[in-house]
């Protein structure tokens, strides 16, 4: 289902900061550096005969949450405290680290592991970018908030005698 986003008004006081052109030119050089990473990673999982999980070229809801992301640190996401957020992106998918930013629970991300320690580290430098991820959510709650409806109505339906969930 194609996205509207004609609701997404770039002069909303939400967004701002920098000049239009410079935003376009940073949201630009991130696109491309996140396609050249994805394409690299589907060669490898092409060659290696695994399926490739994310397309190549960033969706127009990424762009969105690219924007975003410019709009709160511009170009200091080129430096090396932002490798793991746009290795991340380039990964997961930009909707999946806005999810992951916005639905976090930094008192509750506990555990041992590296992929936790790296979650919590990516989640922690984006702090900064949630007022403007929970915008986003707001404005486009179908893009960036379908899984979420998915799991709640999981737990807000109650089963019935044969163990299969209805709703009530």
């Amino acid at each position: 289902m194609p996205q509207d986003f004609a609701d997404f008004d770039d002069d909303d006081e939400d967004f701002g900061a920098l000049p239009d052109p410079e935003v376009a030119r940073i949201v630009l050089e991130l696109d491309r550096s996140i396609m050249r990473n994805r394409r690299a990673a589907a060669l490898r999982q092409i060659v290696q005969g695994q399926p490739v999980p994310q397309p190549v070229k960033p969706s127009r809801v990424e762009l969105l949450v690219l924007t975003a992301l410019v709009l709160t640190y511009g170009p200091l996401l080129f430096g090396n405290d932002f490798a793991l957020v746009l290795e991340q992106i380039a990964e997961c998918g930009a909707v999946v680290l806005l999810q992951q930013v916005v639905f976090a629970d930094m008192g509750g991300m506990g555990g041992a592991g590296s992929e936790d320690s790296k979650d919590r580290r990516i989640v922690a430098r984006l702090q900064d970018a949630r007022p403007m991820f929970e915008v986003l959510c707001r404005k486009f709650p179908e893009a960036f908030l379908a899984d979420a409806r998915a799991l709640l109505k999981r737990f807000t339906t109650r089963p019935d005698l044969h163990g299969k969930r209805r709703d009530g």
